[in-house]
């Protein structure tokens, strides 16, 4: 389905209502064809094809829709694990499934992720390492990384995921595709397996920032979505995340990389956008994560709440385990934390309150930062190197803690832009991407995120949307190494 929007979905089915049971087969079929090697998918909706609707268009905004669910979102019938070997939760269901499901959406499958959604390379024990369709030699990101990479490979219109400090916009990034972190609590998040309530926020994934806009409209539970309006807009260049400190030797040439992509990107900006630099190196993931990060101290509450009130293989993370059931080189610190030492790693200890005072001093200097230079929008790459190998256990470079912390919408796009040159014959250039190589003969995707106004999800969209008709060029996975053989 690459290239196929959720408009040009409807008007097919416009054209011909029977083509819906076909497109979902096609679907399906991709999957059957290409997710052996990808590994992006955990399960299929058997009942996806019998769920398409013949008839003609109805008013519904996902009317058809196929779309993809990460495997921390609860659902009827279908079982949950959260990327878990041992977690098998049933007959329980979100709030965002409900109403995807009154939207018209098709439920086509739900979706690899990291374990427990803890770390950005999805990793799991239930399916394994899910590859990046563009490079497989290289991760897609996490911990969505699995939604991402099945909407790039074409399996699906959109899905959702969550993000509890970068998981939503990491694998936009490193996959190509746009990802929006929507202000915390605008979206109810009950019944997804939860990280952190601080943190956690659930959002939409999609090839278009209209289809993201669309799909978060379900998700929120807005009754007509928002179109875009466009204006002059003025945004922060947050330089200070763009640099390589704290990066490895191998990944400062990474670096050069993404900040020429990024840098050419803004440059093309200039008809509607102003562009106003702005320093904040005390804003570090470094810093930000070592003074505000919550997850180590709410996971284990949050997980072992969540487990009590559902029905479940495990009721709490000590269950989980001492069922030996789960990859041990997938989980992280966090998942470690509350079991090593309750007595700090819990939402009672002094410790934890002083990430919270932390975290309301940083919300006031971003407020003050907003004011202080008229700005709509902070704009930075997502990742400030390529996503990592095949093989290495953690991601590096990520920039997504401040939006996460201060609970600010955020949404990542593909940072390409294209150039003409006359040598006797017109000939175009696509950039946006790393240079090929032999796994990555179309180069890899390096994103480009804006983070907004709390609230400002529909201005945000807006000015995502208007940067993405001029960053417009599109390039999609050669997806031949992932055929079956």
């Amino acid at each position: 389905m690459n290239g196929i929007t959720i408009s040009k979905f409807h008007s097919l089915l416009s054209q011909d209502p029977s083509l819906a049971p076909t497109l979902i087969t096609n679907a399906l079929t991709s999957i059957n064809n290409h997710d052996q090697i990808l590994k992006s998918i955990i399960t299929t909706n058997p009942a996806a094809i019998s769920e398409a609707k013949t008839q003609k268009q109805t008013n519904l905004p996902l009317h058809n829709i196929p779309i993809i669910l990460k495997d921390n979102y609860t659902t009827p019938t279908l079982p949950t694990t959260a990327g878990v070997l041992a977690l098998h939760i049933s007959h329980s269901k979100s709030t965002v499934y409900t109403r995807l499901k009154q939207a018209g959406a098709i439920i086509l499958a739900k979706a690899n992720l990291h374990e427990f959604a803890l770390q950005g390379i999805t990793l799991s024990s239930v399916r394994g390492q899910t590859l990046n369709p563009y490079d497989p030699s290289r991760t897609p990101g996490g911990s969505s990384g699995g939604t991402a990479a099945a909407i790039a490979a074409g399996f699906a219109i959109a899905g959702c995921g969550t993000d509890t400090v970068n998981s939503l916009r990491s694998p936009a990034s490193a996959c190509g595709i746009v990802g929006f972190r929507p202000s915390t609590g605008r979206i109810p998040t009950d019944g997804v397996v939860p990280v952190s309530f601080t943190q956690d926020v659930l959002g939409p994934m999609a090839g278009c920032v209209a289809d993201v806009r669309v799909v978060y409209g379900v998700m929120a539970g807005l009754s007509v979505p928002p179109v875009c309006v466009s204006r002059k807009w003025r945004v922060g260049v947050l330089e200070s995340f763009f640099g390589p400190e704290g990066l490895d030797h191998e990944t400062v040439a990474e670096n050069r990389i993404v900040r020429d992509v990024i840098g050419k990107a803004l440059d093309s900006l200039g008809d509607i956008v102003e562009l106003v630099p702005i320093s904040r190196p005390e804003w570090s993931f470094e810093i930000l994560s070592a003074k505000g990060d919550t997850q180590a101290f709410e996971f284990k509450y949050c997980l072992d709440k969540f487990l009590g009130e559902v029905e479940s293989s495990h009721s709490s993370l000590e269950s989980i385990v001492r069922s030996g059931e789960y990859s041990r080189e997938a989980v992280t610190e966090v998942f470690e934390a509350g079991l090593v030492d309750p007595d700090t790693y819990c939402v009672t200890s002094e410790a934890y309150q002083e990430r919270l005072e932390f975290i309301a001093g940083l919300k006031g200097d971003v407020d003050c930062c907003f004011e202080e230079f008229g700005v709509d929008a902070l704009v930075y790459p997502h990742q400030r190197q390529l996503p990592v190998k095949i093989g290495v256990r953690k991601q590096g470079g990520r920039n997504g803690i401040l939006a996460a912390l201060t609970g600010r919408p955020a949404i990542c796009i593909p940072g390409k832009w294209m150039w003409i040159f006359d040598v006797g014959c017109w000939l175009m250039c696509i950039a946006g991407m790393s240079p090929r190589t032999e796994t990555a003969v179309k180069g890899v995707p390096i994103g480009l995120e804006f983070m907004g106004k709390r609230w400002g999800e529909e201005d945000l969209l807006d000015l995502a949307e208007c940067v993405e008709g001029i960053l417009q060029v599109h390039e999609t996975p050669d997806m031949r190494f992932f055929e079956s053989k």
